[in-house]
This record gives structure tokens, C-alpha cells and sequence, in this order.
């Protein structure tokens, strides 16, 4: 084994903006999007174990599964199997990317669990085998493995790599108090197509098309979004948008917002201010990542 143990950091993502462009057979849709990594991130520290188990530990203001249901156990359920451990492992997650909030947190954690795995018992899968490992877990699951500016199409698991544009930015992220499942979104987006329905046309920032097709069939589910959308918008951000399936938005600035972190506090948002990143995870090896 190269460690002892193994620590990583598992970046949150925003999409900066998200059309869907038709639906496949296998009832999945396809879309194109724009993913940038940022700087919130999860925290997964792995652990050899003689015993042939999973153990999966979980420190987060949200209640979350530590069993099957739970990515990070599958994402190292999966690895093993593969690999053939005789061992097994015991997994601490760390929370701070917040819980269906459209910012990849779930994704993030299973890629940092590939990548710890794939160090801590020194396996050599190679990009490849990751990205096909990744695949079998999740739609954005790939992406955390290469993380920066990339353009998802397919189900976004088909990236290309791109040269950065907004590392010179911040980023707020707001969000009402409400989560959202992406599947739900996603069928009442369905919904609204069949009722005539058609997305907005494109908002360019430079260009980058900021609109999300699926920001109204969000905003049904979580009504608040409506009178959010409004609030970011008169903040004139350089560019803004919904991320993923909702129900965060990202506002970005070269300089600062017209309004404090205070003032959207205390209209009984969720606020945080975020960075770019160039990468979707970050492996440590043996030391704490904190």
C-alpha cells in the first residue's frame, strides 16, 4: 500500500449554463453544459481494513445514508470488486457541499472515493479505466475526475477540456431552503415540454450561454426560485445562472457585488462566496487535507 492512509478533496461544481438538447431511448437526456469546479469542497479520508467490508462514516449537517444508497459506498463497493481487495476499507466523509443543491456534492464525493481507492491500494487503473468506472456510478461522475472548464454533452459524461476564462472571478452562490432531485426535475421538465413549453433563448455572457433549461420546471417545484432568479438578477452580475438541476444560483463578478452576504442572509437565503478551481479533486496522501 502507498499510505497508510489517504485524503481527499472533493470540489463542488457549478454548471454555467445547461440546454437539453433531445431525450435518448434509454429515457435519459441529452444535453450540453459548461462545468467549472470551484472551491467548496467535501472532505473523503480512506483507510485500509483487514475485514472484507465497507465501512462508510459520515460528519454532515444533513442526514445522509451510509449504506448502498450512498454513492461513496458504492463508488468503493464497485472498485473493490473490481480490483479483487482482499481487504476492505473504512470511509470518513466530510459534508460541506450542500445536499441536493445542484452543486455535484454526491458526484464529487464518488470520483474522490476512485481516485482514493485507486492510491490507496496502489490498483494503477489508469485515466481510462477511472473514467469508465465513473461512468457506471453517475452522470457527472466523470467530470470531478478532470474537473476546471470543461463542455459535458451527452449525459455530461462526454468532456472536453478548456482553457480557463474565469479564473480572475468570484462567485456567490444563494440558495432558497429547499433541495431538489434531479430525477424530479427532470420529469417535470418532461411535463412542461409536452404541454408546449419551450426554454428561454440564450443569455451570453462572452461566449457562454448562462440559460438553464431546466430553471423553470425547477422554479415549479421550488416556487421560491422565482423571487431568487429576480434578487440575482438586479445584483447585475457579469454572468448568472442556475446550477444543474437547482435550486442553487451562482452570480460572478470581476468586483464586488452591489449587496452584502448580510443583505441576502437575511432575506432567508443560504449564501457563500467561491472561487474557480483547475482541478476536481485534489489527492493527499497520508496527511490531513484540511
Amino acid at each position: 500500500m502507498s499510505a497508510a492512509r489517504v485524503v481527499v478533496k472533493a470540489f463542488a461544481k457549478i454548471n454555467l449554463g445547461l440546454r437539453i438538447v433531445g431525450k435518448r431511448l434509454d429515457g435519459y437526456h441529452e444535453i450540453e453544459t459548461l462545468f467549472q469546479s470551484i472551491d467548496l469542497f467535501d472532505t473523503v479520508r480512506l483507510e485500509p481494513v483487514e475485514e472484507q467490508k465497507i465501512y462508510l462514516e459520515i460528519t454532515s449537517p444533513w442526514a445522509l445514508p451510509t449504506g448502498r444508497e450512498n454513492l461513496v459506498y458504492r463508488a468503493a463497493e464497485l472498485v473493490l470488486a473490481r480490483a479483487g481487495a482482499r481487504g476492505g476499507v473504512r470511509i470518513h466523509l466530510e459534508k460541506r457541499i450542500p445536499v441536493g443543491a445542484g452543486l455535484g456534492g454526491g458526484s464529487s464525493d464518488a470520483a474522490a472515493t476512485l481516485v482514493g481507492l485507486n492510491a490507496l491500494f496502489e490498483l494503477r487503473f489508469d485515466d481510462a479505466q477511472l473514467h469508465a468506472l465513473a461512468q457506471e456510478l453517475g452522470s457527472d461522475v466523470p467530470y470531478f475526475l478532470i474537473g476546471g472548464l470543461c463542455r459535458g454533452r451527452g449525459r455530461g459524461e462526454v468532456l472536453t477540456r478548456l482553457a480557463p476564462k474565469l479564473q480572475n472571478y468570484q462567485f456567490l452562490l444563494v440558495r432558497p431552503d429547499c433541495s431538489l432531485m434531479t430525477e424530479a426535475v427532470y420529469r417535470q421538465y418532461d411535463a412542461l415540454v409536452e404541454q408546449g413549453w419551450r426554454p428561454a433563448p440564450p443569455r451570453f455572457f462572452k461566449d457562454i450561454d448562462c440559460v438553464n433549461d431546466l430553471e423553470e420546471a425547477a422554479s415549479m417545484l421550488c416556487p421560491a426560485l422565482r423571487a431568487l432568479a429576480h434578487t440575482v438578477a438586479q445584483l447585475h452580475p457579469e454572468l448568472w445562472g442556475m446550477s444543474g438541476s437547482g435550486p442553487t444560483y451562482y452570480a460572478g463578478w470581476h468586483s464586488a457585488p452591489p449587496i452584502s452576504v448580510n443583505d441576502l442572509a437575511q432575506m432567508g437565503y443560504s449564501v457563500l462566496w467561491v472561487r474557480p478551481t483547475e482541478r476536481g479533486h485534489e489527492l493527499v496522501e497520508g496527511i490531513s487535507a484540511d
